[in-house]
């Protein structure tokens, strides 16, 4: 509360400072003067600028927001959706930027938990062609090897144009498949040659993210998920025996018992290639496929889905992942299940019009497109769906976990920090927490403790060795989730949160920013021995 109010006040003088004795504006020809029928912003530049060395044509759009409060100033947050091919403005308005949408309209007010108060926060529309991006035809990025050279080539340029932020203690933010981009642009700025390589960046953020064995994440988690989350998603006891059964036969039952070891006993192996994975939601059948009666979408029984998991042509062995998905879709719509079933968010609210149409039709507006210089964009796509079937396409990307965040975290001092909310399907935290434990860093593998200790709405990282052991309730609150530290990695936890935390839980996670992130706060205790 206390810490609330300090920011609160602060954010009032900075404004009667800012009014009364502006800045000179950096770029005023990407200086945002207003938005149409919104609130006041903190100062801001947006527009698109070209990715050197592409043909003409491909352009990345970037928002820019200057930070709230001067002691804050310091920090340059930059944030990336997934996809991949979603605008990251996603995440400005769906809960971590200054504005949000007011109840299921797309009228706008602002938001008391932006990350704006935190520092600087740059919103990046990539690769070429995503949100407001332009690209040229054909779609010239085939591959991540391309999005990391576009991506760090565009940010040299983008540099150059506000140069006060290469001082900045730079923070790479994102969700689900930016759990990909992120380590390998920070990889690849760390090895860049040009100006990006003098940025300081303190930490990578990873939510929901696709960053670790894409089987271990999805087909051997799934199971185990499911069990946990047997009533909200109104799954019936034979159904979930099934799925049962089927890991024990695929052997996953037995890598989820070697992830519950703190430390584990050794390197952790996923048994075969399940369903052929790689970063896909959902195998791309063929036509041949969809009428082969042996390739059953819509599984409704015991036998259905033992038939889907083993013997159907639609997948390859043992996918226990995409069947859980058919089968939740099919009980969805057959009205057995979770109505509106959302992957993202199996506790999705069917009355709630989703963010994505909202920002379809604020960002299609012209006079809105006028005031962030790129007027004539024509209709807003959230996500581009070319980018997701040619990246989805190209060759599998190698996991970061395998060999680039350890090298982050234990040769360049770069703090990781993970986070999951408890109703993400999708990429839940079942897997998550696998692939932390099959992880290695700082000369040792996963957590040697259980990421089991809780943390509350405005302390994500309570210490206990000044508090105890705090109870599920108490002077700090109710319990937000569960959360460990060790050896420079974090890993969180988020209760009553889908696959975007923030939508869910801005104050949550506004105290996880501004305490774990930019504060870059340890604290005592067993599992943070042998950080340095």
């Amino acid at each position: 509360m206390a810490m609330t109010a300090v920011l609160f006040f602060a954010q009032i003088w900075w404004s009667i400072v800012a009014r009364f004795f502006p800045k000179t504006p950096f770029n005023p020809q990407y200086l945002v003067q207003s938005l149409p029928e919104a609130p006041p912003l903190p100062t801001s530049w947006a527009g698109r600028l070209p990715v050197p060395g592409r043909v003409e044509g491909n352009d990345i759009f970037f928002w820019l927001f200057e930070s709230e409060i001067p002691v804050y100033d310091d920090n340059l947050i930059v944030w990336l959706n997934g996809g991949p091919g979603c605008s990251s403005l996603a995440g400005l308005l769906g809960g971590n930027g200054p504005i949000s949408f007011i109840g299921n309209s797309t009228a706008v007010e602002r938001n008391p938990y932006s990350w704006t108060q935190l520092g600087n926060v740059l919103y990046v529309d990539q690769p070429v062609g995503a949100g407001f991006s332009t690209a040229s035809y054909p779609y010239p990025v085939r591959n991540n090897e391309m999005v990391v050279a576009d991506f760090v080539a565009w940010l040299d340029g983008f540099l150059t144009q506000f140069p006060h932020l290469t001082s900045k203690k730079v923070h790479l933010m994102g969700e689900s498949y930016a759990g990909i981009y992120i380590p390998y642009f920070a990889d690849a700025l760390l090895k860049s040659k040009n100006v990006s390589r003098s940025l300081d960046i303190r930490s990578l953020s990873l939510g929901d993210g696709s960053w670790g064995n894409a089987a271990a994440m999805s087909s051997v988690g799934i199971g185990a998920y499911m069990q946990s989350q047997a009533k909200m998603l109104k799954i019936p006891r034979d159904i979930l025996n099934a799925f049962a059964a089927a890991d024990q036969v695929c052997g996953f039952d037995e890598v989820l018992a070697q992830a519950t070891n703190f430390p584990p006993h050794g390197k952790i192996t996923i048994p075969g290639n399940p369903e052929n994975f790689n970063y896909r939601r959902r195998r791309r059948r063929d036509m041949n496929n969809v009428v082969d009666s042996t390739c059953s979408i819509s599984p409704k029984t015991v036998g259905d889905i033992d038939r889907s998991i083993f013997n159907s042509s639609c997948y390859g062995p043992c996918a226990v992942y995409s069947t859980a998905m058919d089968y939740m879709d099919t009980a969805s719509s057959a009205g057995s299940g979770i109505p509106c079933f959302d992957v993202y968010d199996i506790h999705h609210d069917c009355s709630a019009v989703p963010t994505m149409s909202l920002m379809t039709a604020f960002f299609s507006r012209p006079d809105v497109q006028d005031a962030l210089h790129v007027n004539g964009s024509g209709t807003y796509s959230t996500c581009n769906s070319t980018i997701l079937s040619i990246l989805l396409g190209a060759p599998s990307v190698v996991p970061p976990a395998y060999s680039i965040l350890p090298d982050l975290v234990t040769e360049h001092n770069i703090y990781l920090h993970i986070y999951n909310g408890e109703w993400d399907m999708l990429l839940n935290h079942v897997g998550t927490e696998l692939a932390i434990q099959n992880m290695t860093w700082r000369g040792a593998q996963g957590f040697s403790t259980a990421p089991r200790r809780p943390f509350f709405p405005d302390n994500p990282m309570p210490d206990w060795s000044l508090s105890g052991h705090p109870g599920e309730t108490g002077e700090l609150g109710k319990v937000a989730g569960y959360w460990g530290q060790e050896r420079g990695v974090s890993y969180h936890l988020f209760n009553g949160a889908g696959h975007s935390v923030f939508a869910n839980k801005p104050r949550e996670m506004f105290a996880y920013v501004r305490d774990v992130v930019v504060g870059e706060k340890e604290v005592g205790g067993v599992e943070d021995e042998g950080h340095s």
